[in-house]
C-alpha cells in the first residue's frame, strides 16, 4: 500500500476520532451470520470495500441522499478540536472540499493529484533542503469570491505560529507546520505556491494542498464564528448550504453552481442527526437511505428487510481504551494493559456475527497493511499486572490495591446506547476487580464525544480511531509528548528520527520500534479490535458504501459520483 500524506489529516493530528457504535458487535441473540474474516497483509483489498461501483453514464442525473450522522457540529470549524469528527469532515467533504484539496485517497489508500485544486505538484530534498512546489488551478475560488492562493495557504502558517507564540486558537499543534521556514510565490504569481522546510519531514507527499480561507486567522471567528453556523461562503466544494434546521439538526445541501468542476449527479443530500437506534428506525421507515448494520442488533433488524442490499466491508478503524495519564498513574496503566483480557472482548463483540479477526497490535495501521507488525507487549496476564502494582509499591486494601491511602479506583467513560457498550464495560469492571483495579462506568450520548475527548473529561474511554493513510504520521501524533501533556518525551527523540527518514521501509521500522515501547512503556492507547463495517443501503444506489480509505473525508470525489441507477 503506497504511503502518502494526506493534507487534511497532515495539518492536524493524523487520527480522525470515531464514536464506539460501528466498531462494535452486541452481544446476544441465538444465530451466527455468515463468516466473514478481516484480512491479512497480501490479501486482495478489494475484498475489503463493497460499494456498487457503476460508471457515471450509468446512473441518474438528480436525486437526493438522505443519510443520518451521530452529529452535525455543533462547531462547523473542522478545523477547531471541537468540530473535528469523522461525522462533520464527511459531510463538509460535500461543501468544503478546498480541506482535502489537492490530494485524494483511492480506497487502497493510494493518493492522487485532484486536479480541480492543484494542477502540478512537486517535493523534492536537494542538499539538505526540502522544498514542495506546486500550481493551483486558476479556476479555484471560495464560495464569496476570494481566490484560492497563496493566502489560503498562509492562513494555516499564520495559525499554527500564532499557536506557538501564544495565541488562543483552539487548534491541535501540527509538527508538520512548525518546520516551515517559509510560503512563496514563485515568479510573482500567487497561484505558484513553494514551501520550504527548516528540516526534512517524511512522508512530504501531498502536503499544504489544503486551502484555508484567510478569515480563518481572526482568532475570535476560528474559535467561535463557525459555532452553529455553516458558512459556506468561506468555503469551496461540489455542494452548497441549502437548510440547517439547528433545533432539529437537520443539513440540507445542494448542487453548488460556483463549483467549477464535474458536476454532482445528486441534486440534494440531506443529513439528520440521530443516535444509532434512530438510524435503524429511520431506515425501516424509509426516511433514510443508509444504514450501520455492524452490530449484531442492526443487523437481525435491517438485513431482513425488501429492496435493500447489505454491502460487507472491514472497518477503517482501531477500537481502543484510551487511559488519561494525568488520571491514572503509569504503574496502574500498565497494570490494565497486561490484564486487560482481549481476546474475550472480541467474543463478546463479533462470535454470533459471524466476524474473525487477529487481535489487533496497532493504533496506526491494519493487519492488511504492508509493514504491520503487532506491537502489543507480549508479557501478560493476572500475575504480571499484579506484579507491576506491588513492585511499584501497591499494596492489597480488600478488594483493591492502594498507595499512600489512595485507593486504584477510577471511571471508565463510554459513549452511545448499543448494548455492547454497557456489556463490554461490564466485563471490563469485573476484569479489573480480579487484579485489585476498583472501576465504575460513566456513560454519555454519542453527541458529547467531541466535548468530553477534546477537554480530556475522562480516565479511561472507550471509543475508537479512524486508520489513516500514513501510519507513521498516526504515530507521531498518538505517541509524542506534546500530544500526551508530557507524558513520554523519553521517546520524543525517537518520533523526531521516524519523521526525518526518508526512506519509507526504515521509516516504517523506527514506527513500530516508538509504537511497540510506546505501548510498553507508556501505556495510553489500548488497541483492543478493528471490526466489520456493514451497511444497509436501498437498492440502486451506486459509487456509496465501505470503501476503506476512499471514504469522502479521504475522497470528496464520492459526493460527486454518487447517485441512482437508472
Amino acid at each position: 500500500m503506497t504511503t502518502f500524506s494526506l493534507n487534511r489529516r497532515t495539518l492536524l493530528t493524523g487520527t480522525v476520532a470515531l464514536g464506539t457504535v460501528g466498531l462494535l458487535a452486541a452481544c446476544g441473540g441465538n444465530s451466527t451470520k455468515n463468516e466473514n474474516s478481516a484480512l491479512s497483509a497480501g490479501d486482495d483489498l478489494s475484498k475489503a470495500v463493497s460499494y456498487n461501483e457503476k460508471d457515471r453514464s450509468a446512473l441518474k442525473d438528480g436525486g437526493e441522499l438522505r443519510l443520518s450522522a451521530d452529529g452535525i457540529g455543533p462547531n462547523f470549524n473542522i478545523l477547531n478540536t471541537n468540530g473535528y469528527t469523522a461525522g462533520n469532515l464527511n459531510i463538509q467533504a460535500a461543501i468544503n472540499s478546498s480541506f482535502t484539496g489537492g490530494y485524494y485517497a483511492d480506497f487502497r489508500g493510494e493518493g492522487h493529484m485532484n486536479e480541480d485544486y492543484v494542477t502540478e505538484y512537486k517535493a523534492q530534498t536537494v542538499d539538505g533542503v526540502q522544498t514542495v512546489t506546486f500550481k493551483i488551478n486558476p479556476k479555484a475560488v471560495f464560495n464569496d469570491g476570494t481566490p484560492i492562493d497563496i493566502a489560503a495557504v498562509r492562513s494555516y502558517l499564520t495559525i499554527y505560529r500564532g499557536l506557538a507564540e501564544g495565541k488562543d486558537y483552539q487548534i491541535t499543534p501540527a509538527p508538520l507546520w512548525e518546520q516551515v521556514a517559509s510560503v512563496e510565490e514563485v515568479d510573482g504569481d500567487s497561484r505558484h505556491v513553494k514551501v520550504t522546510m527548516s528540516k526534512p519531514w517524511y512522508p512530504i507527499e501531498g502536503s499544504f494542498t489544503s486551502f484555508l480561507h484567510p478569515a480563518f486567522v481572526d482568532v475570535a471567528f476560528f474559535n467561535d464564528g463557525m459555532n452553529g453556523k455553516p458558512l459556506d461562503k468561506y468555503w469551496a466544494g461540489p455542494f452548497k448550504v441549502s437548510e440547517w434546521d439547528s433545533s432539529g439538526k437537520v443539513l440540507t445541501v445542494v448542487r453548488n453552481e460556483k463549483w467549477w468542476g464535474t458536476k454532482p449527479l445528486l441534486e440534494r443530500i440531506t443529513w439528520r442527526e440521530m443516535s444509532s437506534q434512530a438510524e435503524q428506525a429511520a431506515f425501516k421507515n424509509n426516511e433514510i437511505d443508509y444504514a450501520d448494520a455492524s452490530t449484531l442488533s442492526s443487523y437481525n433488524e435491517l438485513s431482513s428487510l425488501s429492496n435493500i442490499d447489505i454491502r460487507k466491508g472491514s472497518a477503517l478503524a482501531v477500537g481502543n481504551y484510551e487511559i488519561n495519564p494525568e488520571k491514572m498513574p503509569l504503574p496502574v496503566r500498565r497494570a490494565f494493559v497486561a490484564a486487560l483480557n482481549r481476546e474475550q472482548l472480541l467474543k463478546l463483540r463479533y462470535e454470533k456475527l459471524g466476524w474473525k479477526e487477529p487481535l489487533p497490535g496497532s493504533m496506526c495501521m491494519l493487519p492488511m497493511q504492508e509493514g504491520y507488525q503487532d506491537n502489543y507487549p507480549t508479557k501478560l496476564g493476572k500475575d504480571v499486572a499484579t506484579k507491576i502494582l506491588e513492585d511499584a509499591g501497591y499494596t492489597k486494601n480488600g478488594d483493591y490495591y492502594e498507595k499512600d491511602g489512595v485507593k486504584a479506583s477510577y471511571s471508565v467513560t463510554t459513549f452511545g446506547t448499543d448494548p455492547v457498550v454497557s456489556s463490554t464495560a461490564q466485563f471490563l469492571t469485573q476484569q479489573m476487580k480480579e487484579i485489585g483495579i476498583e472501576l465504575s462506568i460513566d456513560n454519555h450520548g454519542a453527541s458529547e464525544m467531541a466535548s468530553i475527548i477534546s477537554a480530556k473529561n475522562f480516565t479511561i474511554k472507550s471509543g475508537g480511531y479512524g486508520i489513516t493513510t500514513s501510519p507513521v504520521d498516526a504515530a507521531n501524533y498518538f505517541y509524542i509528548s506534546a500530544t500526551n501533556n508530557g507524558h513520554g518525551k523519553d521517546l520524543d527523540s525517537l518520533a523526531a528520527t521516524m519523521m526525518s527518514t526518508e526512506d519509507p521501509k526504515e521509516q516504517l521500522k523506527i514506527m513500530n520500534e516508538l509504537e511497540k515501547r510506546h505501548l510498553d512503556e507508556v501505556a495510553i492507547y489500548v488497541p483492543t479490535n478493528n471490526g466489520p463495517n456493514f451497511k444497509a443501503c436501498r437498492k440502486g444506489l451506486a459509487n456509496y458504501g465501505p470503501m476503506l480509505f476512499g471514504l469522502p473525508y479521504y475522497n470528496p470525489n464520492v459526493w460527486i459520483n454518487v447517485g441512482w441507477e437508472k
